[in-house]
């Protein structure tokens, strides 16, 4: 047991292992099938075969959205009603600005749910062209050791991906309930906070493997353009008869390139609408968390080191989703980048006109084909977003806390 758990987070992979990209995406496809996140079941066979949809399955997976749907809708109208018309003596009570903050959290948080469900089911369809293009375009350029890149997509994978979800799912739970709050209240946070929390951790999550398999895919190109390319200079040191181990030409490349690319355009489609709100509910839970320890560590006498916390926390997640976000931008670009510096060192005389074209049409293609995954056309999900976001946050953060002290 011990062996095959360490094989699971290995970054190893051996030679009689079959390892296959979709083989890695198994764990998270679990998770995002328990709560409904994925519109059908998968079949993720091992060997060079294609992933089976079972479209039988789909059934199964509109009641486990539909139920968790119904456990955020009720427990948001009950969590509501008991913010409206609780009479406690506490920090919500005693500041109209802190109860407006939490009720706006409160929405943000549902809004959230219903646009992740609804682009679920809508785009059923592009989620299954992405894991077949995926497995697909891996398999069109077979002639390098991938086994490099797919064990440290693995460990990133396993280690990194869900190894973060369980820390964040068990750490939530802990600040929850390490409280001193009645029992209906923390049952009331966990479902209409913890629980949506989850699913946006889960979301991103999601997204941002969608995003490390396009990642692999650009990696893969990389390599096979590395071998392309000192395959070019053993041709020159050597003879003409080197040209029969490249196995693989720059247009066959180009071809996988277009199609990692196509992935991405999808990814993007897919996800836009559920990161846009996702990213608004982390700006204004960044700015109402930090007023809340602003306003208690200033004028409350009852805010306990619990409340401190709990509210730092809060923030810690926001910044930890918008920074996973940022991140998935910034790999694409940058490997993009490490292909088009290995396709302009890839030699050529004047007389092989053929492959000079085939150069200058990759290049081309690079340059207006852009690696950048928007929300909506109007920002990139790049490393400035991070900046620009904790930045606003503290600019509002200021304009509420000025304008609580004037009042």
């Amino acid at each position: 047991m011990f062996s095959s758990l360490r094989l699971y987070f290995s970054p190893f992979v051996k030679k009689n292992e079959e390892l296959r990209l979709l083989q890695i995406f198994k764990p998270l496809y679990l998770v995002l099938s328990f709560l409904g996140l994925i519109p059908c079941s998968l079949d993720l066979p091992q060997g060079n075969v294609d992933c089976i949809i079972l479209h039988k399955s789909a059934f199964k997976h509109s009641c486990s959205a539909f139920l968790t749907l119904l456990i955020v809708y009720v427990f948001f109208g009950l969590h509501v009603y008991e913010v409206l018309t609780s009479h406690e003596e506490n920090i919500l009570a005693d500041d109209k600005m802190a109860k407006a903050n939490y009720i706006i959290e409160l929405v943000t948080q549902f809004t959230f749910c219903n646009a992740t469900y609804f682009c679920v089911f809508r785009y059923k369809e592009i989620y299954v062209s992405i894991l077949k293009e995926i497995t697909r375009s891996w398999d069109d350029l077979p002639y390098v050791n991938r086994g490099i890149i797919l064990g440290h997509l693995r460990v990133k994978v396993n280690c990194g991906v869900i190894g973060t979800i369980c820390l964040i799912l068990l750490t939530l739970t802990a600040v929850t309930y390490a409280g001193s709050s009645s029992l209906w209240k923390r049952i009331l946070i966990t479902m209409s906070f913890n629980l949506p929390e989850m699913i946006q951790f889960i979301l991103v999550a999601f997204y941002y493997v969608f995003v490390l398999m396009v990642v692999a895919l650009l990696k893969n190109i990389e390599d096979h353009c590395r071998m392309f390319m000192k395959a070019r200079r053993s041709i020159k040191n050597c003879s003409k008869v080197v040209l029969g181990r490249i196995p693989i030409t720059l247009s066959q490349m180009q071809c996988v390139y277009v199609k990692a690319l196509r992935v991405k355009r999808q990814i993007n489609v897919v996800f836009q609408a559920p990161i846009m709100f996702s990213l608004l509910q982390c700006f204004h839970t960044m700015v109402s968390e930090s007023y809340d320890i602003c306003q208690g560590l200033l004028y409350q006498d009852n805010f306990t080191t619990h409340n401190l916390v709990e509210c730092s926390y809060w923030v810690l997640l926001q910044m930890l989703k918008i920074y996973a976000l940022a991140r998935s931008g910034s790999l694409l670009k940058l490997e993009a980048l490490k292909i088009g510096r290995t396709i302009h060192n890839i030699r050529s005389d004047d007389e092989e006109i053929k492959l000079l074209v085939e150069i200058q049409h990759f290049s081309t293609l690079m340059a207006f084909q852009s690696t950048e995954i928007t929300i909506f056309g109007y920002f990139p999900l790049e490393a400035p977003l991070m900046f620009n976001m904790v930045a606003a946050a503290a600019m509002y953060l200021i304009i509420l806390v000025q304008f609580a002290k004037a009042h």
